[in-house]
């Protein structure tokens, strides 16, 4: 039978054992050494991929690639888009986050006369898994009518990456 020792300790010096087992969330951010060097394979990474068309330009179509998985598992923590200068009259446009050329949103981001100037509008992702190599492009379709085409479309998505496997 182990021993047991019933309130706290305090070990003045090193402390060793065979195995050590620590229950689920004792060891917190703060429990970590600053100087700590864990390796890159045993964290997870997060990136904010920003894509912008030129800020006086109207929006143009234009799909472009703006992030390539290389974790081993990850998720879209969240996709946004918005303009520099909002859309005038029943101009429009829609933007899509693309993963490996299919979309992960439950609809287009529309940026319209309703949108406001430097606000980033979210959108809603639907499929958020990643998995190394996918390759995540954003998709912009500009629908000019009677009004004005926003200039400066911008976009951001956030990803979480695992270590690779």
């Amino acid at each position: 039978m182990a021993s047991q020792i019933r309130g706290d300790v305090h070990v003045e010096g090193s402390l060793t054992a065979t195995t050590l087992g620590i229950p689920a969330g004792s060891v917190t951010n703060a429990g970590v050494a600053a100087a700590a060097g864990l390796s890159g394979s045993k964290l997870q990474h997060q990136y904010e991929k920003v894509y912008a068309q030129e800020s006086g330009t109207a929006a143009s179509d234009e799909a472009r690639v703006v992030h390539v998985v290389q974790g081993a598992t990850g998720t879209i923590e969240a996709f946004e888009a918005g303009s520099v200068v909002a859309a005038i009259g029943d101009d429009t446009c829609a933007v899509e986050l693309l993963k490996n050329g299919t979309t992960v949103l439950s609809a287009a981001i529309s940026l319209d006369s309703t949108s406001v100037a430097y606000i980033a509008e979210a959108g809603t992702v639907g499929t958020s898994a990643v998995v190394d190599g996918d390759v995540l492009e954003v998709s912009i379709d500009a629908t000019h009518g009677t009004g004005t085409l926003a200039k400066g479309i911008f976009t951001c998505v956030k990803v979480r990456e695992d270590a690779d496997a």
